[in-house]
Order: structure tokens, then C-alpha cells, then sequence
């Protein structure tokens, strides 16, 4: 036989239904802001790390693009330079350098020496631009200080040529993108007993 159903107990089932619904829903928004709090501590913890990583950067690593930069400009002008077959070629180095060096290298006379006598022609003497190493002296935020060792191949109308290790202080500034400063500082040379000069 069935009972039949009274109001309390209706009552009973439609507050039960209605407090289950009610709880299911709070459980959701709960879990939606757990995930929420989630993916924010996560982000957090990202920037956070990127942050520490960015502090942690060696010295070397911060101040790589100025290096690189200074390396192409000096390999730049190195080339104009030191490469020459004959007269006109020696004469054309200050033009060819200009657009890597201010406007006080490109006038510096000591540096790009005039040929008054035509030694070059005379003797067929031709020119090639080898190498460059570079020892950083000093690095700011935008100028890179160094001493450059480079190596220069001279040889005699087609002949075989010599390497000459010349050596050169010179500034780069990374503003102007320009070599400021380029002074030559003689030859480099290495003696049979190993010890180092510069002529």
C-alpha cells in the first residue's frame, strides 16, 4: 500500500533538491575560482623566474650586441683599410671608411697618412686585411673601449705575402653606430724567447 505523500515531506524534498542545486553550484564557482587563483599564482611564478633569469645574465651576455656590433664595424673598416692592389686603392681607404667612423677619424691625418711620394706604386706593394682579435678594455652602456690586434698580409706585386700583427686602440659608440676612436699603436711582434713588443 502507498502512503501518500504530505505537504512536509514535499517540503522536505523540495528544500533538499533545492539546497543540493544551490551547493552544486557553489562547488563549481569554487572550483572556477580555484582554477582562476591557479593560473594566476602560475603566472606569477613565470614572470617571477623570467625576472630572476634576466638578473642572472652574465655580463658577457648583456654586453654581447655591443661587442658584435663593434666586431662588424671594426671588420668594416679594417677591410677599407687594409685592402689595396695598388695606389688608387691606398688613396680611396679614407672614402671607403667613412660611413663606420665620426667624422674626427675621418679626418684624422695621422691615421689615414698621405702617400706624397707614391711609395705604394713604387714598390707594388698590395694589402690584405686578414683578421681582427679584440680584447675589451672598457664597456659602458654604450661605448665599447678595446685593443685591436690585426692582422695585415703585405706582399710585392703578386708575390708571396708576410702577415704583420699591427695594434690599434680603438672606441665604439653604439648611439652614432660609429668607431669614434682608431689610433694606431704600432706593430706587434713576438721574439725568439717569446717576449711581446710593440714597435
Amino acid at each position: 500500500m502507498r502512503t501518500p505523500t504530505t505537504q512536509p515531506t514535499k517540503r522536505f524534498y523540495f528544500i533538499w533538491g533545492g539546497l543540493s542545486v544551490v551547493a552544486i553550484v557553489i562547488g563549481f564557482v569554487f572550483i572556477f575560482m580555484g582554477a582562476n587563483q591557479k593560473a594566476t599564482q602560475t603566472q606569477q611564478q613565470d614572470h617571477l623566474q623570467q625576472q630572476q633569469t634576466q638578473q642572472k645574465l652574465s655580463k658577457f651576455e648583456r654586453e654581447r650586441p655591443l661587442y658584435s656590433q663593434t666586431e662588424k664595424r671594426l671588420n668594416t673598416f679594417m677591410s677599407a683599410y687594409f685592402n689595396y692592389d695598388d695606389q688608387k686603392g691606398y688613396n680611396h681607404r679614407r672614402k671607403a671608411a667613412k660611413k663606420v667612423v665620426s667624422q674626427a677619424v675621418y679626418d684624422n691625418r695621422k691615421l689615414f697618412k698621405e702617400d706624397k711620394y707614391s711609395k705604394t706604386r713604387q714598390l707594388g706593394l698590395q694589402s690584405t686585411f686578414v683578421k681582427n682579435q679584440i680584447i675589451s678594455t672598457k664597456i659602458t652602456d654604450q661605448q665599447l673601449e678595446a685593443t685591436v690586434y690585426t692582422t695585415q698580409r703585405l706582399n710585392f706585386e703578386d708575390e708571396d705575402g708576410k702577415d704583420t700583427v699591427k695594434v690599434f686602440q680603438v672606441t665604439y659608440d653604439g648611439e652614432t653606430d660609429k668607431l669614434v676612436k682608431i689610433e694606431q699603436q704600432g706593430i706587434y711582434n713576438i721574439a725568439v724567447d717569446s717576449t711581446e713588443t710593440v714597435d
